[in-house]
């Protein structure tokens, strides 16, 4: 599931008591997360010694014909201030999204590979691959518990695996869990198999609050778990959050945009 995915709620009414999960996901992939979003993101990461390390983030996106484009440029620290991510996330599943990073030490833009997705986004317990959505053409869906709770949500909770060896190298994960609100028709946790390293992800969603009549959560927990135990946590904090900005065009996401920094 991407960040751009898990912000947005759903398009189209499913009943609460629908049984059929590509019915959900779906519904769910063909969100209206409102056109034109900016935003200022928060990130503490926390490693297993408890040692803590902090990102900011602006970040910006725009709807097009056939996807989503975002951009997103780090504020803070100094030692990775104006480096940025650029994402053109297609909706088709046939067509591989297209991911730059560039980084001002070295001074250039790098193409992230389908085989580098599922790395760490610069040094999160988030993946380049969290980061674009996912065709639902590509998994085969279950529900796994048709009612559980989630800080009082009823939610269904669907399995989702990946049919094609791309789309299980480009996220990293074998399978996910995902814990979807019946009333706000919203993912509000998810669990993932990684793929390597024995490892599994939790994801939480809170501070969930409507904007422009979508609802959205400003705050995301994301904990990898190996053995047992928390190997890192990564929490973000969405501030500043605005839908339908009219001045974002198209100008924004381009290479020499990215490279031009804040």
């Amino acid at each position: 599931m991407s960040l751009l995915l898990l912000l947005a709620s759903l398009a189209g009414a499913v009943s609460p008591d629908s049984t059929d999960p590509k019915e959900i996901m779906d519904a769910v992939e063909t969100r209206d997360g409102g056109d034109k979003m900016t935003a200022r993101l928060h990130i503490t990461i926390k490693d297993k010694a408890g040692r803590e390390r902090s990102r900011t983030i602006s970040t910006r996106t725009m709807d097009f014909e056939g996807g989503t484009k975002q951009l997103m440029l780090f504020e803070a620290p100094a030692d990775v201030r104006n480096a940025g991510l650029l994402s053109i996330d297609y909706e088709a599943g046939n067509k591989t999204d297209d991911q730059w990073l560039y980084l001002p030490s070295l001074g250039k833009t790098t193409r992230i590979s389908s085989a580098d997705k599922s790395g760490s986004f610069m040094g999160t317990d988030l993946t380049y691959s969290d980061m674009t959505s996912k065709d639902p053409a590509n998994y085969e869906y279950a529900i796994v518990q048709q009612s559980a709770q989630v800080d009082g949500e009823d939610c269904w909770v669907i399995e989702a695996r990946p049919t094609t060896d791309k789309e299980q190298t480009e996220t990293g994960y074998l399978k996910t869990h995902v814990w979807i609100s019946k009333s706000k028709m919203l993912t509000v946790q998810m669990k993932a198999w990684v793929r390597e390293g024995k490892k599994l992800k939790y994801m939480q969603f809170g501070d969930i609050e409507k904007v422009d009549g979508i609802w959205i959560p400003k705050q995301i927990v994301v904990r990898t778990i190996r053995a047992g135990e928390v190997e890192s946590q990564s929490t973000v904090t969405f501030s500043e959050l605005k839908l339908n900005v009219e001045d974002i065009t198209e100008a924004d996401f381009t290479e020499r945009r990215l490279e031009q920094g804040l």
